[in-house]
């Protein structure tokens, strides 16, 4: 913690309950963004107030505010992942009052001046600035989950990985963590600003897919072999068709999206296709660690990638790209929204400034 934010732990004043504040809610589900008031009455002994900084969006947020797939009681606040300063304690062990944290959260509240979350989903932010600490949340988790838990990254040390959409908000964080882990990347992208992204992000190979043979350009890269891994994390059918077709005889295709999900969202299952190719799916997910009991003792391996990632920040190996910055605003945030419908802002990590 640095020394500004040690003063400000000794100098936090404790905010009283109950509270009420400002918030962007949806409604009712398809219903624009409204600005409303909520209040916060109590907190349990394991949870802690935060006074939000800021919030980052995820592909989720816009997709629930049209359909809310979560059941979350109208009106509802979306924004699962927060940064900002702790302001009062449940009681129980944990984030101390006046802290500067970051976290997430399964019930959103984000976009809004106050949430309450989890002690236990909720830590330090170090020398992150706040926008940045936003952004280490279901994004981040979701790539190092799909990378180093389920893929094993260390084990492709050296070799080939290839990563359709490279530069969104799961995407570039996985380009990050598989030139951490020693891997050649290949990633593509069809947007001016995502492609500039992948070369910021100093890939070893970038695709315009709009321009080029994906597939011919990787086997031409690999021999005809194809790359020993592939992580999927678009949900866009003619990817899937694409990176199915480059997988190496022996090597591993990570795919988000249990085969539920797949299903729900009307997308093929490419299994048949990698494993006529020699290739085996692996699946990533990280919401089972939360809710399957298989998965459930391994819930702290999952936060020790969050509590990683500020570690590697403040040692210069991954940052979030924070491509856009949105106004505590309902309009505003509703054309994000509509952006990430259409396809046009979801390169990196768009957070909104809560403050």
């Amino acid at each position: 913690m640095s020394k500004a934010d040690t003063a400000a732990t000794h100098a936090a004043t404790e905010v009283s309950l109950p509270l009420t504040f400002d918030a962007l809610v949806i409604p009712q589900p398809g219903a624009p963004v409204s600005l409303q008031q909520k209040t916060i009455a109590s907190l349990a002994d394991d949870e802690v107030l935060v006074r939000v900084s800021h919030a980052s969006i995820n592909r989720m947020d816009p997709l629930l505010a049209i359909r809310n797939g979560f059941n979350l009681p109208a009106p509802y606040v979306l924004g699962f992942d927060f940064s900002g300063e702790v302001v009062r304690t449940g009681g129980n062990a944990g984030p101390r009052l006046g802290e500067q944290v970051c976290g997430t959260t399964i019930a959103g509240g984000g976009f809004a001046r106050y949430i309450v979350a989890k002690n236990a989903y909720v830590l330090p932010r170090g020398a992150v600035p706040p926008a940045e600490a936003s952004a280490f949340g279901i994004a981040w988790m979701t790539a190092y989950e799909s990378m180093v838990i389920t893929g094993n990254a260390e084990q492709h040390r050296g070799t080939w990985i290839y990563i359709p959409g490279g530069a969104g908000g799961v995407g570039h964080f996985a380009t990050q963590l598989a030139g951490l882990y020693g891997l050649r990347v290949i990633a593509s992208a069809g947007k001016a600003a995502s492609l500039d992204l992948l070369r910021q992000l100093h890939v070893d190979h970038v695709i315009d897919y709009r321009r080029q043979d994906v597939v011919a350009e990787i086997m031409k890269l690999t021999d005809g072999k194809g790359v020993p891994l592939v992580y999927e994390s678009t949900y866009q059918p003619a990817s899937y068709t694409q990176s199915a077709a480059v997988v190496a005889s022996g090597g591993e295709y990570i795919r988000l999206g249990t085969p539920a999900q797949m299903t729900s969202f009307g997308l093929p299952d490419m299994t048949p296709v990698v494993e006529a190719r020699g290739g085996k799916v692996l699946i990533g997910d990280p919401g089972r660690y939360r809710i399957d009991p298989e998965f459930q003792p391994r819930a702290r391996e999952l936060f020790e990638g969050q509590k990683q990632a500020v570690s590697w920040y403040e040692q210069g190996k991954v940052k979030p790209v924070i491509t856009m910055t949105v106004p505590f605003d309902a309009a505003a945030l509703q054309q994000a929204f509509a952006g990430f419908i259409a396809g046009t802002v979801n390169v990196g990590k768009v957070v909104v400034q809560c403050r």
